[in-house]
This record gives structure tokens, C-alpha cells and sequence, in this order.
């Protein structure tokens, strides 16, 4: 009877173990988040860098996205093949960009 005790309690380790180890694999809740917003809600100097880099084309689309503390802006500019895709950091820097052009070549 011993025995099949100590054999319950090795196989219900096991199980917590397991389900330990698959809940790690999931994103904790709040880790990352994406939100589209308006010209309006953003600081003053990412709207600084949007209106120099946007050089008289449209601003499209905002999005505000939050990853480990860090809040950046994904910002679309014009269209067509005159588009541009930034990513602008809270205090205005533009930490990366992207042309509208195709890379089918």
C-alpha cells in the first residue's frame, strides 16, 4: 500500500510539473499590448517627429504599442509607393522605418 502511495504522489508531481512548465510557455497578460489611436493622443514629441518626417504627405494609421515597459508608435505615412512605416520611440527618436516598396525582385 506503501508503495502505491509514494507512486500517486510521484505521478501527481509529475502532472504539476508538467502543467508548470506549459503554463510558462503562455505571454503573462499585460506583457504586450497594440492600440490604435488618433494623432491627438500622442506626446508631443513623437507629434514633433510625425509632422518633420511626414513632409506634407498623410498621416494613415497610429498604432500604440507597449512591449516590457516600453512604449513605441508604429506610424504610416502617405500611400502608394510614396508610403513610409515608422516606429518612433516616446521621446520622438524614429528608431525604424519602412518604404512602401515592394521586395519581389
Amino acid at each position: 500500500m506503501l508503495i502505491r502511495s509514494k507512486q500517486f504522489a510521484f505521478a501527481a508531481l509529475v502532472v504539476a510539473a508538467a502543467l508548470a512548465v506549459a503554463g510558462c510557455t503562455e505571454k503573462p497578460s499585460g506583457s504586450r499590448s497594440e492600440e490604435a489611436i488618433n494623432l491627438s493622443q500622442v506626446p508631443a514629441p513623437v507629434k514633433a517627429t510625425i509632422d518633420q518626417q511626414a513632409q506634407g504627405r498623410s498621416v494613415g494609421e497610429i498604432e500604440k504599442q507597449t512591449a516590457k515597459g516600453t512604449t513605441r508608435y508604429a506610424v504610416t505615412l502617405g500611400s502608394g509607393n510614396q508610403k513610409q512605416e515608422l516606429l518612433i520611440d516616446e521621446g520622438g527618436k524614429v528608431v525604424a522605418t519602412n518604404t512602401g516598396e515592394d521586395d519581389d525582385d
